[in-house]
């Protein structure tokens, strides 16, 4: 016999007729362009990094030497965390609904460092890193700069850094942690152990970043502070929209709030969101065609 929460569960995990739509999760997906286009275009605040100046005091920096080359290994975590996240993303059997949620989140993330970066610069964390010589040109030689940036997406591994200045609120710290939170709240339960796994990885790339004193021990506490905040928060405003209780809610205060009810309108109800993994049926398709 099923219980009362079983029954009222299974309609919904068994349903076939239920329409998600997909428009929220590409403009969710447009969001998160815009995000990245934004830090990429901050990188004019290179001619505005102070030069000749030592590194601001750091109590990690006087604890633990330098350690060039580092940075590989907060890089190679990163994407292991983010493929993993994908995974996720890709098969879970809500996938257009946790996408856009995902998706969002990150875009905040960006946006609001983007924001910060462009406000306040300060001197490089170390003596070794190299920046490219100011420039009195126009805007073409920064806009030049900019776009040979743009496709490595910041990561070193794939084009040395040449500008300087993107510090406050760490890049790599929201990309790490938004891919952890990703990992941790929609995979399934069986994969819990992976989940500490994915924990103990992700300090050890933030500790990676401050070795190679790629970033202050600021920038990676802030980095850390907005990725969570805002993936608990947008996850709280969700919960209380399907509970009837937004308003109730004082994270509702946000001015991103409004957004929420867009996104969530064709969610199922907490109660009945499960996660499961399961593999794309038009990918089945294609595949059991090619196999045929």
């Amino acid at each position: 016999m099923l219980g009362e929460k079983e029954k009222d569960i299974l309609p919904y995990a068994i349903s076939k007729e239920h329409i998600v739509r997909r428009a929220p999760t590409f403009v969710a997906l447009g969001l998160v362009a815009l995000g990245w286009f934004l830090n990429e275009v901050v990188w004019w605040i290179h001619e505005r990094v102070p030069r000749n100046v030592d590194p601001l005091p750091d109590m990690w920096f006087s604890w633990f030497p330098e350690v060039r080359g580092a940075i590989r290994i907060t890089e190679y975590i990163m994407l292991i965390l983010v493929i993993n996240a994908f995974i996720i993303v890709f098969c879970h059997q809500h996938r257009w609904i946790v996408a856009r949620r995902v998706f969002f989140c990150a875009a905040v993330s960006y946006c609001f460092r983007a924001f910060c970066v462009t406000i306040f610069q300060v001197p490089v964390p170390s003596v070794n890193t190299y920046c490219a010589p100011k420039t009195a040109g126009g805007w073409e030689i920064v806009a030049g700069r900019v776009a040979r940036m743009f496709w490595s997406a910041g990561i070193e591994q794939l084009r040395p850094r040449e500008l300087c200045g993107d510090l406050i609120v760490s890049g790599h710290t929201l990309t790490i942690f938004t891919s952890l939170f990703t990992f941790k709240h929609y995979a399934p339960k069986k994969l819990k152990p992976v989940g500490y796994l994915f924990h103990v990885l992700a300090f050890c790339a933030i500790a990676s970043i401050l070795l190679a004193r790629k970033h202050y021990m600021i920038d990676v506490v802030l980095g850390y502070t907005v990725s969570s905040r805002v993936f608990m928060e947008y996850h709280s405003l969700a919960l209380s929209y399907h509970e009837n209780q937004l308003e109730r809610n004082l994270l509702s205060w946000s001015f991103w709030s409004p957004i929420v009810p867009y996104f969530e309108q064709d969610a199922p109800h907490p109660q009945h969101f499960l996660n499961r993994l399961e593999w794309p049926s038009s990918c089945a398709k294609r595949i059991s065609k090619l196999i045929s």
